[in-house]
């Protein structure tokens, strides 16, 4: 298993406030799953009414996407395995996505109603 963490910043955001019970559950099951992650962003400041890294408890984190051979596959399986919200079907758990640098990144996210979903849905 290897756990890493992008520079000594996202550490101290790593370290400094509390995550959701939800998103640390999450975060170790896609560690077992997967045998490696490098966590890029953890808490930031909010920079909108609905920010998610910038909650406390944090809702969100961000993964280094080409960490795995294939990151869409890997957002795939979060999703099929949790649920955001299910009022909210059309959210995701994670969301693989451009970061604006020509890059992409996984984010994952939770909400109060987040859920893992039953075996027999999966």
């Amino acid at each position: 298993m290897l756990i890493e963490v992008k520079n000594k910043e996202v550490l101290e955001s790593l370290l400094i406030h509390p995550f959701d019970l939800k998103l640390i559950e999450i975060i170790k099951w896609i560690i077992v799953d997967n045998e490696k992650i490098m966590i890029t962003e953890g808490f930031r400041l909010q920079r909108h009414k609905n920010h998610l890294h910038g909650l406390i408890p944090v809702r969100a984190m961000d993964i280094r996407s080409f960490t795995y051979d294939n990151p869409v596959e890997v957002a795939k399986i979060i999703n099929r395995y949790w649920e955001y919200d299910y009022n909210r079907p059309n959210m995701k758990v994670c969301v693989y996505h451009e970061i604006g640098s020509g890059g992409q990144h996984l984010h994952v996210q939770v909400h109060k109603r987040t859920r893992k979903r039953p075996k027999n849905a999966c």
